[in-house]
């Protein structure tokens, strides 16, 4: 019978002989700067794939050394035995290096929960690393261990605690991104929808995309429409990616089981027929979609930067014009 050993196992023990090569020295430890991450989430229980907002807070105290660097925010969530399970790894705001000794810097992300094989408490960790070469930051806190800083924790829910989703007509295969294929997108046609099960309660639409601005002859607009009562118009003006949360009351979802929720650009592309070809793809490509979620409004918790739907005003169809009366010649008598 064969005995096996499992990665983890495997991984530790590889961790405990480098203790024994010759010139595997332990780090020095390095001067703490009085600078204290702190983590809040405005909500400690989240489904798998759903959103949070998370406010960052960096504490300077005013013993705290000038930073002579912008330091890139390291953001860990693992599981509960330690391993990583995703990262909100971020440039933070305003940029380290113009913090000053005595001040707070506080800014909130929205951050979408990838869908893994696991739900219970993750714990989090803070920390600050350069973004060439070079040793994160010694902060003051709990270190876990390589200035990895203990914050907070959290607890993920199954993903079937989320409002179900049908994507129908309008969308293409998804795909990853080319720069970072842990990051999975996907293209709409001009037209998509996509339906949601009735919560029958006010909820919260997270819409993350961009398009290819250039791709248009002129700037693009989205309609976003739920139940075909309210919705949302964004036009586009760069190719950046942006974050809609939009709010929809019950009373504009209606009462069927289902809502249907329809992203409309006013016009779409083919990347084959732009002068010049940008490539061979033939597909009709409207949005870049990152993020679609719909969550019921009373279990997000405190939110940013929400709108209100607006009443869809129903558009009158557009008459022919009446066609001018043709003359006709008088019959001559014979």
């Amino acid at each position: 019978m064969k005995l096996r050993r499992s990665w983890r196992t495997g991984v530790a023990l590889a961790a405990a002989s480098l203790a024994v090569i010759p010139g595997c020295r332990p780090r020095k430890t390095a001067e703490v700067n009085a600078i204290v991450p702190s983590f809040k989430v405005n909500r400690p229980e989240a489904p798998l794939g759903s959103a949070v907002e998370v406010t960052y807070t960096w504490t300077a105290e005013p013993t705290a050394k000038k930073l002579g660097q912008d330091y890139r925010a390291l953001v860990h969530f693992l599981d509960r035995n330690g391993m990583m399970l995703f990262e909100d790894d971020h440039v933070p705001t305003p940029p380290p290096s113009s913090w000053e000794a005595g001040k707070t810097y506080s800014y909130t992300r929205t951050k979408f929960i990838p869908v893994y094989p696991y739900v219970g408490p993750v714990e989090v960790r803070m920390g600050l690393y350069p973004p060439g070469k070079g040793e994160r930051v010694a902060l003051k806190g709990e270190d876990s261990g390589m200035r990895e800083y203990k914050v907070a924790k959290i607890e993920l829910l199954p993903v079937t605690e989320n409002i179900y989703p049908v994507y129908k007509e309008g969308w293409h295969n998804p795909e990853s991104h080319p720069e970072n294929p842990s990051v999975e997108r996907t293209w709409t046609k001009k037209e998509a929808l996509v339906s949601f099960k009735n919560p029958k309660k006010d909820v919260v639409v997270y819409l993350e995309a961009d398009t290819c601005f250039k791709c248009f002859p002129a700037p693009p607009v989205l309609a976003v429409s739920v139940g075909g009562k309210a919705g949302l118009t964004v036009p586009i003006e760069n190719g950046e990616v942006f974050l809609k949360k939009l709010r929809v009351k019950a009373a504009d979802l209606g009462t069927d089981d289902w809502v249907d929720l329809r992203l409309v650009m006013n016009q779409s592309f083919v990347p084959k027929l732009l002068n010049p070809p940008m490539n061979n793809d033939d597909r009709e490509l409207g949005l870049l979609v990152y993020h679609l979620h719909v969550g019921e409004a009373d279990r997000l918790g405190p939110l940013a930067d929400v709108v209100d739907a607006t009443p869809i005003v129903p558009t009158a169809p557009t008459k022919a014009p009446a066609k001018p009366a043709v003359k006709t010649s008088p019959a001559k008598k014979g």
